[in-house]
């Protein structure tokens, strides 16, 4: 029981010498292990991945066809919808693994295994904004070099019209989509 008590107190200790942003960067470290740890084995997430895998592929494509060629042709407003809904898929899914998991044969919060560990709420949240923003601007860099070279390619030009669905398209409603998911911490206060 002391020696409980006294690496209690010891690791209350360190984090009390260390600044916030030590201590915020231990708690990073202490999730991410989890994260290795619980992905090693629990492969029940590798569907959501895949799922997000064949939608960033979609959002590729659409990616690829020059804003100017969309411009020529018309664009209506149910392949835009049609388009941003497909576009906010990839981060919805490539997140899931961080909010729900397989648990003990069932599906159920992540919270509930994470909670034990020795992080704050603002860590778990700071952790899964990073994942999402990591991911995002990722497939945002992807997606600009694709329409910008191909539209220097093929029309030796770039309008502004490229650069609005760039960020409307490929940024912010995946931005925002993934922003929903990764502070989806509702189901924290259902599971204690």
């Amino acid at each position: 029981m002391d020696t409980v008590n006294f690496e209690s107190n010891n690791r209350i200790n360190k984090a009390l010498m260390m600044s916030e942003k030590e201590y915020i960067k231990d708690q990073q470290c202490i999730i991410d292990d989890f994260y290795k740890e619980y992905y090693t084995y629990d492969i029940s997430n590798v569907g959501y991945w895949l799922i997000a895998g064949i939608f960033t592929f979609i959002q590729l494509v659409f990616s690829a066809i020059p804003m100017q060629q969309l411009m020529k042709e018309g664009i209506d407003s149910e392949f835009l919808t049609i388009m941003a809904i497909l576009i906010a898929f990839p981060v919805y899914f490539y997140l899931q693994p961080f909010v729900i998991g397989n648990l003990n044969g069932r599906v159920g919060s992540i919270y509930s295994r994470i909670k034990y560990l020795p992080v704050s709420l603002k860590s778990i949240r700071l952790y899964r904004f990073k994942m999402m923003l990591r991911f995002v601007l990722k497939v945002f860099s992807i997606c600009t070099a694709l329409q910008v070279g191909l539209s220097l390619l093929i029309f030796h030009g770039i309008t502004w019209q490229t650069v609005v669905f760039l960020l409307v398209y490929d940024f912010l409603i995946p931005f925002l989509v993934g922003l929903g998911a990764a502070m989806r911490l509702g189901e924290l206060y259902f599971y204690k």
